[in-house]
């Protein structure tokens, strides 16, 4: 997928249970309206059974998706109002925003997302159907790395894959070619709509990822609901949900 940014396959990770998540079966991207026509066509054919996409109302009111009636019925969207937006939103807006903010901003929302009630019945209605979803998955959301990279995370987590493969494979979204070439029309957004100069290293810094972001998600579910396991059980994908999911998705 060329038009799709941060569009691919997260199967192949080896397991602590054995053997490695399946290929052809977990996708990840950024928002899929910007497919072409062709690709539409190809991410039609993939048929999912399930797709989770994780944009606050107002994205996917500006941006809609292009799934027709066969697929809508599969997608669980946020349910929260068209207000909701990124912490880092208001300092780009006035400003304000470095690198150093954007890394703050970033963090905050990583350790924020897992507990937020607009976000904690997404997940529980996405993790609870995912163990029978009867079909492929995709999970995206506008970029396609960070509510998507930790989302991924809490289902890599949930098949098994150790800590360190996890933050690997999340740090295989830094400088995606897609993700850095949206950084130009970033620039010219923030100066058509805000009237400042937003470097384009800058834009690009906001378009990366790093490896203490999604530590910082890690790092927090743990401390506050135990473990992962444990904020798995809260959260609708329990023992018995996990061990289901391994069984479909986990082969020698």
């Amino acid at each position: 997928m060329q038009d799709i940014v941060n569009f691919r396959d997260f199967g192949g990770m080896p397991s602590r249970f054995g053997g490695r998540v399946r290929h052809d079966r977990l996708y990840r991207s950024g928002a899929p309206h910007r497919a072409s026509p062709a690709e539409l066509d190809r991410l039609l054919g993939f048929s999912f059974a399930l797709i989770g996409d994780l944009r606050y109302r107002g994205e996917r009111d500006q941006e809609p998706s292009p799934w027709p009636a066969d697929h809508a019925v599969n997608v669980l969207v946020h349910d929260g109002g068209p207000d909701l937006e990124a912490p880092h939103m208001a300092p780009l807006r006035a400003g304000t925003l470095n690198e150093a903010i954007s890394d703050r901003l970033y963090e905050q929302l990583y350790r924020e997302l897992p507990f937020d009630p607009h976000y904690q019945p997404l997940l529980r209605r996405l993790l609870t159907r995912l163990p029978d979803a009867d079909g492929r998955v995709l999970v995206h959301c506008t970029a396609g790395k960070d509510r998507t990279g930790m989302v991924v995370a809490l289902i890599q987590h949930a098949l098994g894959v150790p800590r360190d493969a996890i933050i690997a494979d999340f740090m295989r979204s830094s400088r995606e070619p897609g993700l850095m070439a949206m950084a130009p029309a970033l620039v010219e957004t923030v100066r058509t709509h805000h009237g400042w100069a937003l470097p384009l290293p800058l834009a690009e810094h906001l378009l990366d990822v790093r490896p203490s972001y999604l530590t910082a998600f890690l790092d927090e579910i743990e401390d506050r609901a135990g473990s992962l396991d444990a904020y798995l059980d809260a959260t609708g994908l329990d023992a018995a949900g996990r061990e289901r999911l391994r069984d479909r998705l986990l082969e020698q």
